[in-house]
């Protein structure tokens, strides 16, 4: 029997079964075949996505000449952007009125509007006045010995409707650092007076000069204040930074002078700085999550951000 036995185990060993069915070169191809595998199902959504993303990168590069495409590709356009070529990074600016000067504390930040008073020149004791040349003088002043509450109040210089032996009143204070200067805000204004109203506190007041009355439109708290045509419809709107850092836009809507919150515009929360830089009209945010640009939308009010 051992003969048989040594015959036969020999065989087995010369045999396939002998040697295992897996043999080194076949453990190789194996593995090399499982490796391709898995290569091609990784690139097979790169492919899917590949005429989708090339689809959406020449619509991008076409968006400067997009009114000169053909209908379908403008619908595309509009899927991507939104209607009206509005983009989802737009901000809507709400604007308010201001409320009636009766109805709002003084620390209202809203501009409000009311006509001065004429008063002649001879009825107060003036203590203090800046005169700016070719346009007028600011003053203030007391209205008797006995009472010493300090007003505040202007001439004018080659007004029609003043006279050299008058002026108009502000109101109760006085102003320091006062000035005087031609303003055309909101396409309604004339004058701008301005300067420090408190030890923290700066007050603005634009003066529209009509042809029987002086209207001065208030706003608190500006502590510094720009006149600039953010829409680009020819007619300037103001950005008013307060001592507190918030900032205002101001606009003429519909008659009426109209103010909007940037703060609550770009939903700004604690830890979040607003501010705005006049020489490139840019609105900022930042936070932690990071810093966002935004300018004004020409022709609406929108803000819209910026990729720098």
């Amino acid at each position: 029997m051992n003969p048989e036995k040594t015959n036969w185990a020999a065989m087995v060993k010369e045999s396939s079964i002998g040697r295992g069915i897996f043999t080194e070169q076949m453990k190789q191809t194996v593995l090399t075949r499982v490796e391709q595998n898995q290569r091609k199902k990784l690139k097979k959504p790169f492919v899917y996505m590949a005429a989708p993303l090339t689809g959406l990168l020449i619509c991008l590069l076409l968006f400067p000449v997009f009114d000169n495409l053909p209908a379908a590709f403008q619908t595309m356009g509009r899927a991507i952007m939104g209607t009206n070529g509005v983009s989802s990074e737009d901000i809507t600016l709400h604007y308010e009125p201001a409320k009636e000067l009766s109805a709002i504390p003084d620390t209202d930040k809203g501009i409000r509007g009311y006509t001065l008073s004429r008063l002649p020149l001879a009825s107060v004791h003036v203590k203090e006045t800046v005169s700016i040349a070719g346009i007028g003088t600011y003053m203030d002043y007391i209205k008797s010995d006995d009472d010493p509450i300090s007003y505040f109040g202007f001439q004018l210089f080659n007004h029609p409707g003043s006279a050299g032996d008058e002026f108009y009143e502000i109101g109760y204070g006085k102003m320091t650092e006062a000035k005087l200067h031609k303003s055309n805000a909101f396409g309604l204004m004339d004058l701008r007076l301005d300067g420090k109203c408190g030890p923290e506190r700066r007050c603005v007041y634009w003066i529209a000069l009509k042809e029987n009355e002086v209207v001065a439109y208030e706003q608190m708290d500006a502590w510094t204040i720009y006149e600039q045509d953010l829409d680009k419809d020819g007619v300037t709107e103001v950005v008013a930074s307060t001592f507190a850092k918030e900032i205002y836009i101001y606009k003429p809507i519909k008659g009426q002078i109209q103010s909007v919150d940037v703060q609550a515009a770009l939903k700004a929360g604690y830890g979040d700085t607003v501010t705005y830089n006049p020489d490139n009209q840019i609105f900022q945010i930042t936070g932690k999550g990071g810093t966002k640009k935004y300018r004004y939308v020409t022709g609406a009010d929108m803000l819209r951000q910026v990729h720098e």
